[in-house]
């Protein structure tokens, strides 16, 4: 089925947001702008939890942007104390606006987004070259150096299983630092553009456009049975390709903009490997430029 042309199509800017005040002003306003090509562009925030500004530039944005809304859901922390489930918490409150709000039954297109800076390089040309394709019903954004979120990724052969499940077992036999290189550094690869459109069965990269057949099929969930944080995507994912819908990373479709980390001081010999642990599970977690900007906030506060 071919994909309805987006000067034709409505689409909802939506994501989570908690203590971004720094970067969710500057995201709304160039993710509005890279989608200036839609018909029609809506935007909703669900927030929670945040310390900072966050809802004083969230206000803001609701009386300067046309079409932008936020849902600011409190203090979730003691009912849903783990991330990843409060996160799936506020995706699938996404969804159910998109399924039963008289406000969003129009949309024809979801662009769910992480709002803490990396959708920053993100274009009008990026996403209009998505159309160049009419294969995907999903379609999820690359990163220019490396594409970083492993954790969220599921390909045959690429990286079929959860990375931090398998690194737990494996860092018992290789330790924690070869277990983390094996397991998730080495997957982060670079995707040239030229790569073009790689099928998976999930991704995210802090950008996904979905179809709005597509996304109200999902569910979102943060944990597993054992209560164990997961990457609330996943199951999500699994939804919509138990219902025939096509993912895609678009290699084109790349959100963040070129960054150069600041060389660190050397660390004292004893604690050399327990910081260059953390470090790479930080950044196969977060991302380089997202890791150094929480390493920051952390050194500053």
């Amino acid at each position: 089925m071919k994909l309805k042309p987006f000067n034709h199509s409505n689409v909802l800017i939506a994501g989570p947001a908690r203590n971004i005040a720094e970067h969710i002003g500057g995201d709304i306003k160039a993710l509005f702008k890279a989608a200036s090509g839609f018909r029609e562009v809506r935007g909703l925030v669900i927030e929670s939890d945040s310390t900072d500004n966050t809802l004083v530039i969230l206000e803001q944005l609701k009386n300067t942007i046309k079409n932008f809304e936020y849902l600011a859901l409190g203090q979730l922390t003691k009912k849903m104390p783990k991330r990843t489930e409060r996160l799936a918490y506020a995706r699938n409150l996404i969804v159910e606006q998109c399924k039963f709000n008289e406000k969003y039954k129009d949309i024809d297109f979801v662009m769910m987004v992480d709002l803490d800076g990396i959708n920053r390089g993100i274009t009008k040309e990026k996403i209009e070259h998505c159309w160049n394709d009419q294969h995907w019903d999903v379609v999820t954004a690359n990163q220019p150096n490396a594409y970083y979120d492993i954790w969220t990724l599921r390909h045959p052969q690429w990286c079929p299983k959860d990375c931090f499940e398998e690194l737990r077992k494996l860092e018992k036999i290789v330790g924690e630092e070869n277990a983390c290189r094996i397991l998730i550094s080495s997957k982060q690869i670079s995707l040239a553009p030229t790569l073009g459109m790689i099928e998976v069965d999930s991704a995210f990269g802090g950008l996904g456009i979905y179809k709005r057949e597509a996304f109200i099929t999902g569910q979102y969930k943060g944990l597993d049975t054992n209560g164990n944080e997961v990457s609330d995507h996943i199951n999500f994912h699994q939804d919509l390709k138990k219902s025939g819908y096509r993912i895609f990373i678009n290699c084109e479709l790349v959100n963040s903009d070129f960054h150069i980390d600041p060389k660190p001081l050397p660390p004292k010999k004893r604690t050399s490997y327990f910081l260059n642990t953390i470090k790479l599970l930080g950044i196969s977690l977060f991302g380089k430029k997202r890791f150094h900007k929480y390493l920051n906030m952390i050194m500053n506060n």
